[in-house]
């Protein structure tokens, strides 16, 4: 009986010491299964934003370079996502642009879900009619979410003392690039919502500019067309054009509001624009 006794307490010591050794060591594990599936996630996420995010946002989320299906590159219609002002810190300058409460997190999370109305972001969850399961939403978050890095966010916020006047604006840089200001009309996104200055009628979104050198003097009593233009790049809720392709233009403007901000590096795009779609600027 007592040698049944000493074993039996010795294999609930041994029993206690395995147990207790597991249990140290389960933090560590979870914790690297934890890192496991979030690799996981971001892995599956950017095959998805691949193969449905980039036509809009770019091949590396920056709006820089879009291509259709067959291969061509196109104007990239999505807003920056690899981007200070959208993965960096806990309240990013897009979340207090857009005014939101809630976390950078859910904020990615509601407009990939829901879309934007007004916008070309369409809705992806089931949820709300669109293809994706919510895995494959929060697979894309995790990914978008990843680009935050130390580099990034490292980087200083670039401004720009845009004047009131197109006036004093052009006075600074006076030398418009119409080629140029072509290509950025592609590459900042304009053709996607405001078509093809060349054929009327290929609109998506905004008002068609082709004609926009002579209708856009008249927008505004006292406001050049030049004047004008200016104004709508940098504040596009300063003045609501009348008439979109699907009826009256949405107020607040579906256009992005974070132009001034985008062009802060390099004032000279706002010249090159000007030019193309007015002519001299003036």
């Amino acid at each position: 009986m007592q040698v049944k006794v000493v074993i039996g307490t010795v294999a609930f010591m041994l029993t206690m010491m395995i147990l207790g050794f597991a249990a140290l060591r389960e933090p560590a594990r979870m914790e690297a299964f934890s890192r496991a599936a979030v690799g996981r996630s971001i892995e599956t996420g950017a095959e998805i934003f691949a193969n449905n995010c980039a036509t809009c946002h770019g091949v590396n989320g920056e709006a820089k370079e879009c291509y259709d299906t067959a291969g061509n590159q196109i104007g990239c219609k999505g807003l920056p996502l690899n981007s200070k002002g959208l993965v960096c810190g806990d309240r990013p300058a897009r979340l207090e642009a857009m005014n939101w409460v809630g976390s950078k997190e859910a904020f990615i999370k509601q407009t990939v879900a829901a879309g934007r109305v007004g916008t070309a972001m369409p809705t992806w969850s089931e949820r709300f009619g669109g293809p994706m399961r919510d895995d494959q939403i929060d697979n894309v978050v995790a990914f978008v979410l990843n680009w935050e890095s130390e580099e990034l966010c490292s980087q200083p916020d670039i401004t720009f003392d845009w004047p009131e006047s197109v006036d004093d604006f052009l006075a600074e840089f006076p030398e418009g690039d119409a080629a140029n200001g072509e290509a950025l009309y592609l590459s900042y996104g304009c053709i996607g919502c405001h078509g093809d200055v060349t054929q009327e009628g290929s609109n998506a979104v905004g008002p068609w500019l082709g004609e926009i050198a002579e209708v856009g003097a008249t927008r505004e009593e006292g406001k050049s067309a030049a004047q004008y233009v200016y104004e709508s790049i940098l504040d596009p809720n300063a003045f609501i054009a009348p008439d979109c392709p699907t009826g009256p233009c949405t107020s607040p403007s579906a256009m992005p509001g974070n132009f001034a901000e985008r062009m802060a590096a390099n004032p000279q795009d706002m010249a090159d624009l000007l030019t193309f779609l007015l002519g001299s600027g003036e």
